[in-house]
Formats: structure tokens, sequence, C-alpha cells
């Protein structure tokens, strides 16, 4: 049995458990996150953090921690997000102790409500390096469709790669069932 996720919004004081998160799974995550060289020290999380508050403010974005039996886990957000065209992409990363049990697919499966049921958005993609097959993995079990592959799309630790591009409508979403539904 996995544990019990929550998303919550991220706030100024989450800096410092937010850089621990980052810095103690830095070899891992900056395989595939661009950003992670350029987080050194709490005070970048904390730049970072103001950024995600912003964007809440201004509607563009929402960024939760995601937090697994109260345990800060990793980060996940909704971004991009347009209300003319009615879509948004989705980010999500895993400190490496909490990668493998299964709770990538329940944050998801909560950003998913957030997106269709609460702000009617009609389209969610995901965008992965192809290379990154455990984040393709929980794109395709969460119901994304694979759209193409987006040719030396992302640039990390300067090295082009490709990309797979996922969607998932609002007509095919299914949602999950909750604690209260059972």
């Amino acid at each position: 049995m996995t544990a019990r996720i929550q998303l919550r919004p991220l706030q100024v004081d989450d800096a410092e458990t937010l850089f621990a998160l980052v810095d103690g799974s830095r070899d891992t995550l900056s395989q595939w996150l661009p950003w992670v060289d350029n987080t050194r020290s709490a005070a970048d999380s904390l730049a970072f953090i103001q950024r995600t508050l912003a964007d809440r403010a201004s509607g563009t974005a929402l960024t939760w921690l995601i937090l697994a039996d109260g345990q800060p886990a990793g980060v996940c957000d909704l971004h991009a997000i347009s209300g003319l065209n009615r879509h948004a992409s989705i980010g999500y990363w895993l400190a490496d102790a909490y990668v493998g049990r299964g709770y990538l697919p329940q944050a998801l499966g909560q950003m998913l409500h957030t997106a269709f049921a609460e702000l009617g958005l009609n389209r969610i993609d995901i965008i992965s390096a192809a290379a990154n097959l455990r984040s393709c993995a929980v794109a395709e079990r969460s119901g994304f469709r694979q759209e193409g592959v987006l040719r030396g799309y992302l640039r990390i630790r300067e090295r082009f790669w490709d990309a797979r591009i996922y969607s998932l409508l609002a007509a095919d979403w299914q949602p999950q069932a909750t604690e209260a539904d059972a």
C-alpha cells in the first residue's frame, strides 16, 4: 500500500525543505531537469517559490509540494495555463527516496481533478525527455496519449534531447475514486 498523497501550495517557509529535497537527489534529478544545476542554495529555492507564488496570483501556474503521509516528497505543477485556449502543461519530480512507489500517479490524479473539474480545462500535456523512461511511464499509466516526438527539444547539460509529448483531454479523463467515494 502506498502513502496517502496530498498536494499543498508551496510557501515561503518551504525553501530550506525544498532545497534539501533537491540537493539530496541532485544526481538523479539533474539528469532530466535543467534547473537543478542552478539550484545551489535555499536562497535559490526561495526565489523559485516566490516565482510560483507570483504565477499563482496571475493564474498562469499552480505549483504544489507533494506530501507523502505528511512528509515532503517532491513538487508538481500545472503551468502555462491558458484560460483562453483551456489548456495547461504538467511538470513533476520526486526525491529519490519516493521514486517507484506509485506516488506520482496519485499526485497526477489530484492535479487532473483540479485542471478538469475545477478549472474547466480541456487539454493537459506532459513533455518528457524521451530517454526518461520513468517519467514517460507515469504519463502513459495515467492515461495520457503520446502525440509525437519533439526532436532536439530539451537542452540539459549542454546536450539536446528528444522529448515525447503526451496529452489528455477532458473527454478522455477518468476521475480517480477518492476515499470519500469508497
